[in-house]
């Protein structure tokens, strides 16, 4: 028997909206059971920003959200030192900073750039770069390329000529800069030798090398040929000695005190054999050995000179050169003396290089005379500097590390999920529940279990 209350329609009505309430909960179980099963993404104020730090502006608005305490910068190339000082005030500030590299095969090369002056009247400046061997280098200035090379043995020079404003040195993602340091107007040269050939052919290859050469010649008891104006050897008045005989000797402790102040010196065997220099020599002169005959027109003409070997060196003697003969006798050997260099040179009689080499003589022979000024003379910073790069630009991934630390391990990307799974809504339980208890309750209303 019915109950007067139910009618057919309102009966079958009811037993819709009972499937309709079964199928809802079905639906949000279904829903809470799929989104269990997704990964979710950390909370923004809680996982690291993955931050390009190629670009200041972006790093600038991470660095000031006051939700964030890390940062980890996804680096493609050693950032700019805008944005290496903007990484380490947060870091100082108390956020916690860390980098790596944005790919595993990105190489952020650890260059160094050093750019030092010539001892040149012409100018000049030494550019030197400390990469791991195997790089690439491209070296440039604000006028654009000028040379490319590898690395071998963890480094390279370049001497290059002029003035050039900005340089650069490039390997991969990785950029060094550094701007040479204007100078002082370069000092004359000092040089004492005996009137002969080999001080005519010195004092021409400095002259045609753009130095000052002062020197006086004794040709005759009470008579001497002055060339310049020799004045009191001190660094005032001069950038380097050379000394090729023992005309020097009377002289040798206005030059030793001249060396310690700051002046170069360049000791030939006639000057550095007696005991006059034995304070400041880097060695002492050994036996002579003949040069090789035909050697001064072939591609090593030194070797056609007289050698008077350089033997027992000081402790912090620097060997710059080898003979090629047996035994491979030291032929140019440096040392700090005070705030001075000295050379020594165990080559003699240059002058036959001059005469009797081959067609390139004469200018090889001035430039191998060039480049002893370059090692021993002495340079002075102008009294205006020109404007420099920001600190580090010349080691930027040293700046780097010494800022921020070593690399840590590379972050997962910011837009990329945790594989954490993430719990499902409680809400989506709330609608299951309150569909399976509507149903049950309309089942018993109606009578049916």
């Amino acid at each position: 028997m019915r109950s007067p209350t139910s009618t057919p329609d309102a009966s079958s009505r009811r037993v819709i909206a009972e499937r309709v309430a079964r199928a809802l909960a079905v639906m949000a179980l279904l829903m809470a059971w799929w989104l269990t099963g997704r990964p979710s993404a950390p909370d923004a104020a809680a996982r690291d920003p993955i931050v390009d730090a190629a670009d200041p502006v972006r790093l600038a608005e991470w660095v000031a959200d006051p939700s964030r305490t890390t940062l980890h910068a996804s680096l493609q190339a050693v950032p700019g030192a805008t944005a290496r000082a903007l990484l380490h005030a947060a870091s100082e500030a108390g956020l916690s900073v860390s980098w790596s590299a944005h790919d595993s095969a990105t190489s952020l090369a650890p260059l160094a750039l050093s750019v030092a002056p010539l001892a040149d009247p012409s100018g000049g400046v030494t550019v030197r770069v400390s990469a791991p061997s195997g790089s690439p280098l491209a070296l440039a200035d604000s006028l654009g390329w000028l040379d490319s090379a590898v690395v071998a043995m963890g480094g390279i020079a370049w001497t290059l000529e002029g003035n050039p404003r900005q340089l650069t040195v490039a390997s991969g993602t990785s950029v060094a800069g550094a701007t040479p340091l204007a100078i002082a107007p370069i000092k004359r040269v000092r040089l004492f030798a005996a009137p002969g050939w080999e001080a005519r052919f010195a004092m021409r290859a400095l002259e045609d090398a753009g130095w000052s050469v002062d020197a006086s010649f004794s040709i005759a008891p009470r008579v001497s040929v002055t060339a310049g104006a020799p004045a009191r050897i001190d660094t005032a008045h001069y950038a380097a000695v050379v000394a090729i005989d023992s005309t020097a000797w009377s002289s040798a402790a206005a030059i030793a005190a001249f060396v310690r102040s700051g002046g170069g010196l360049v000791l030939f065997p006639g000057a550095a054999s007696g005991s006059a220099f034995a304070d400041v020599r880097t060695g002492t002169v050994g036996t002579p050995s003949a040069g090789i005959p035909g050697a001064l027109a072939l591609a090593l003409p030194r070797e056609g000179l007289l050698l008077r070997p350089i033997t027992s060196l000081r402790g912090d003697a620097v060997v710059l050169e080898r003979s090629t003969r047996p035994g491979n006798a030291v032929a140019l050997a440096a040392r700090r003396v005070g705030s001075g260099r000295v050379l020594q040179v165990g080559w003699e009689n240059s002058w036959e290089w001059r005469m009797l080499g081959g067609d390139n003589a004469v200018a090889a022979h001035r430039n191998w005379w060039r480049g002893l000024l370059h090692r021993t003379a002495r340079v002075s910073a102008a009294r205006t500097v020109a404007s420099m790069p920001l600190p580090g630009d010349a080691a930027p991934y040293a700046d780097l590390v010494a800022r921020l630390g070593a690399p840590s391990a590379a972050a997962p990307p910011s837009d990329a999920p945790s594989s954490t799974p993430a719990p499902p809504p409680a809400w989506l339980f709330a609608i299951a529940a309150f569909a399976l208890l509507t149903e049950w309750w309309s089942r018993r209303l109606r009578g049916a279990r």
